[in-house]
């Protein structure tokens, strides 16, 4: 069934953060924004459920066989030496998933999460039903016990990753391969996940026609104290390397959420990659997609006190290297903007902001850029971000028929999961830093309440 926006939300999932490829999906589009997380995954939104490492001679398995237990494990030879970050373990219901850890948001599986501190190789994380109750448990949909009884396929991951939003693609995470099981309240057996395999971090090579811009920023680095990197993909256009002494104009193409530069590649080898490389464009000029990708999400190239000065980076540091090392016309005529979803309101957000930069911007699906229509609320007049006041629950998106996800369900998953998914990231780039570092919520992640201080920051 074909999925149509419900009010611009839920942009190119097929490539973000928790789900897999549903880009037949046309979903709305919401902000999306990073910023570094101060003390690593274990630090993030949703404390409860931390443990320390514990030796695994002191957790092994032991002879309850009728009471249900999922522990979580990894191998020297994934990881030498301890880690810190977030334990996730995935239950799908759906028969044949090859991995629940990618689903989409349309077909979310259960997932439970423990934080962990200095777990080393051996060590054993046990997954118990009690430890999953109550309103502020790392739980969703509900506790363990409480998922609807029958046969589940299980996953584990170990986000320990805090450079990138999604925790598929943190390189350095470990997760296991999918282990099928049987569900009936607390009663069971042990299962054992063994985290062995590793995401590692394949970085695409220069072709003749798309070419990888990476630099450090120095504005960046210094606002987050680490090294900060900016990145982009220019495809060349079809006269690039014959006519050595022409000018182009460029465009700068801002993906939308879950959406990277990476993407260059696939499209030059797509239909409309094919006519680009005969020439048979409107204009000749650089295509250049930009990395919008921070570790909360979605930067959207705003300047924020969470993500630090994103915009100003990089029209101050990118754009001129991108100038000085391919031929472009550098001029305001001569530079464009487009951008989709959380990619469309960046660009309307770059040409407003840096109007003598840029001479042109289309923009299809922005994110919100009025809050008195923050999707289905106003976030200065609405109570509660969740339910309405008549007591429906905000849907965030729709097939044809009726709504198949609601905001109440989108903030638990992400309360669980770890900072990087669309609602986070809009505290990340609109709201103040709060006292533990990381970005006030506008709303409360369970109970949906709405904080006037931060609504009026926004």
């Amino acid at each position: 069934m074909r999925l149509r926006p419900f009010f611009g939300f839920l942009p190119a999932w097929h490539e973000g953060r928790h789900c897999g490829a549903i880009s037949a999906l046309i979903l709305a589009t919401v902000c999306l924004v990073g910023c570094v997380p101060l003390n690593g995954p274990a630090a993030r939104t949703g404390s409860t459920n931390r443990v320390a490492a514990t030796s695994g001679a002191a957790q092994k398995p032991g002879d309850e066989s009728d009471r249900l237990k999922f522990v979580v494990s990894f191998p020297d030879s994934a990881r030498r030496g301890p880690l810190t970050g977030r334990v996730l373990l995935f239950l799908s219901d759906r028969p044949g998933v090859a991995e629940p850890r990618r689903a989409s948001y349309f077909q979310l599986p259960g997932v439970y999460a423990i934080n962990v501190t200095n777990l080393y190789p051996g060590d054993l994380v046990t997954f118990l039903p009690e430890k999953f109750r109550g309103t502020s448990a790392l739980a969703f949909p509900d506790a363990i016990d409480r998922l609807p009884s029958g046969v589940y396929f299980a996953q584990a991951l170990i986000d320990q990753d805090d450079t990138r939003a999604n925790f598929n693609d943190g390189p350095g995470n470990l997760y296991s391969a999918t282990l099928r099981c049987e569900l009936s309240g607390s009663k069971g057996k042990t299962y054992e996940l063994n985290a062995n395999q590793v995401v590692r971090d394949h970085p695409p090579l220069d072709t003749d026609w798309v070419k990888v811009v990476e630099i450090r920023s120095r504005l960046l680095s210094d606002f987050h104290g680490r090294e900060v990197k900016l990145r982009a993909a220019v495809t060349v256009p079809s006269t690039y390397h014959e006519k050595v002494n022409e000018r182009y104009p460029a465009l700068y193409i801002i993906p939308g959420f879950g959406g990277r530069h990476t993407s260059a590649w696939d499209w030059i080898k797509s239909p409309r990659g094919a006519k680009w490389q005969k020439g048979e464009v409107p204009l000749q000029m650089l295509r250049v997609v930009l990395d919008p990708e921070v570790p909360l999400g979605h930067s959207v190239f705003a300047n924020s006190a969470n993500n630090g000065p994103v915009g100003d980076a990089l029209v101050r540091e990118l754009i001129p290297e991108i100038e000085r090392r391919f031929r472009c016309i550098p001029e305001a005529r001569a530079r464009f903007l487009a951008g989709h979803s959380s990619g469309g309101w960046s660009s309307l957000w770059l040409q407003i902001t840096y109007s003598d930069l840029f001479g042109g911007c289309w923009s299809t699906a922005p994110d919100p850029v009025d809050f008195r229509a923050f999707q289905t609320f106003n976030i200065y007049d609405d109570r509660n971000a969740h339910w309405t006041r008549d007591g429906f629950a905000r849907p965030v998106g729709r097939n044809r028929i009726e709504p198949k996800l609601t905001f109440a369900r989108l903030d638990l998953w992400e309360y669980v999961t770890g900072p990087g998914g669309q609602l986070d990231s809009f505290n990340a780039v609109f709201s103040p830093r709060g006292t533990d570092g990381q970005p006030r919520r506008l709303v409360n992640a369970l109970s949906g309440v709405i904080d006037r201080d931060v609504a009026e920051y926004w």
